[in-house]
């Protein structure tokens, strides 16, 4: 498995050919020269999240989004096509104060240069129950939020949350998020949540937060902890399937 990537060094990067998004175009809302987050999850494909604050500084929405629109200018130019606009980058985009008025004005620069294109979220899901996050997720086209642990002790374990977050509010909060994917991710090896109590525990989870869709995933890139492997493609349908068949909720498997 290839080592962990390096961090986005600009507020527009890619296209990326995703996996589970097609082609998108991400964003980076934080600074360049760290990672701001507020999970440290074990699996992190840009490594641990380290309690630094020296670096550049994080810039505000309209300034974001003065270079949000002229890479999207350059981009549509030369005729890209999108599938998705993507808030994610280098941590957390829930934690941007200015996250409304960036969603705002990103919709707007997608109306004009990728009209057409979906602009989603990835989240870590431990902001939502904060209302102006609630606002701005409600806002957008798509809302993929991470889900890997059905209880507080695996969720602390694997994903490694900081600050005041309740794993029963995230859980509350979900619930009245409208039309959300969930991503959940399985790994094996140091860190493992395929156990038999757990994958029960994650498809009784998921029923009550009845999500749109699931998609089930491993990792394909190095992680922070040593030792992380990923899980079998015949495992992971078989998670799938059994979440699709106690609950109907459909579940798509990437591996």
């Amino acid at each position: 498995m290839p080592g962990t990537i390096p961090l986005q060094d600009s507020a527009v990067y890619g296209p990326i050919h995703s996996r589970r998004l097609g082609t998108s175009l991400g964003i980076n809302v934080l600074p360049t020269s760290r990672k701001v987050c507020s999970s440290n999850c074990v699996y992190c494909q840009y490594g641990w999240t380290k309690p630094e604050t020296s670096g550049d500084r994080l810039k505000r929405g309209q300034e974001l989004l003065v270079e949000i629109a002229e890479s999207f200018r350059r981009l549509s130019g030369q005729g890209l096509a999108v599938d998705c606009i993507t808030l994610a980058g280098n941590g957390e985009p829930t934690l941007h104060p200015d996250l409304l008025d960036i969603v705002v004005g990103l919709k707007a620069l997608r109306d004009q240069h990728f009209p057409g294109a979906e602009v989603g979220i990835l989240s870590d899901a431990t902001q939502v129950t904060r209302p102006r996050v609630h606002e701005a997720l409600a806002l957008l086209d798509a809302r993929y939020m991470k889900f890997d642990a059905a209880d507080e002790a695996t969720w602390r374990r694997i994903n490694l949350p900081f600050g005041g977050t309740e794993f029963r509010a995230m859980l509350e909060g979900l619930k009245t998020l409208p039309d959300i994917v969930l991503q959940s991710m399985f790994i094996q090896g140091s860190f493992d949540n395929t156990g038999e109590a757990h994958l029960c525990a994650w498809i009784e989870a998921v029923g009550r937060i009845k999500p749109r869709s699931v998609q089930v995933y491993t990792v394909d890139r190095g992680t922070a902890a040593e030792g992380i492997t990923e899980v079998p493609r015949a495992t992971l349908q078989l998670i799938a399937d059994r979440l699709t068949a106690a609950t109907g909720i459909p579940a798509d498997v990437y591996d």
